[in-house]
C-alpha cells in the first residue's frame, strides 16, 4: 500500500489540475503538463491492476475530459472507495 502513496498523492494534485483546466474552458491538455503524467505514468509501472493502455492514455494533448475520466479511473482501482463502517451495501446499490 505504501508503494501507491505517491501515485494517489499524483492523482489527487493532477486532478485538481486538470479540473480547472476544465472549467476554465480548455479542451485539450497542453505540452506543460507532459512532466506531471510522465511522473504518473513511471509511478504505475508495475502496479498490476492498472492496465498498460490505461497508462498510454495519460498524454498531453488528449481531450481535458478524457484525461480527467483515465486519472479518476485509475484513482478508482489504485484506491478504491470504502464505505464508512456499520454500512453495508444491499443488492440494489442503497446503503443501509
Amino acid at each position: 500500500m505504501a508503494r501507491l502513496a505517491e501515485p494517489r498523492r499524483l492523482t489527487d494534485r493532477l486532478l485538481s489540475q486538470l479540473e480547472e483546466l476544465n472549467l476554465d474552458g480548455v479542451h485539450t491538455v497542453p505540452a506543460g503538463y507532459e512532466s506531471a503524467l510522465a511522473e504518473l505514468r513511471g509511478q504505475l509501472e508495475g502496479v498490476a491492476r492498472v492496465r498498460p493502455r490505461l497508462i498510454e492514455r495519460l498524454q498531453p494533448g488528449t481531450r481535458t475530459a478524457e484525461l480527467i475520466e483515465a486519472v479518476f479511473t485509475i484513482q478508482e482501482i489504485i484506491s478504491p472507495p470504502t464505505l464508512p463502517p456499520g454500512l453495508l451495501p444491499l443488492e440494489d446499490g442503497e446503503l443501509v
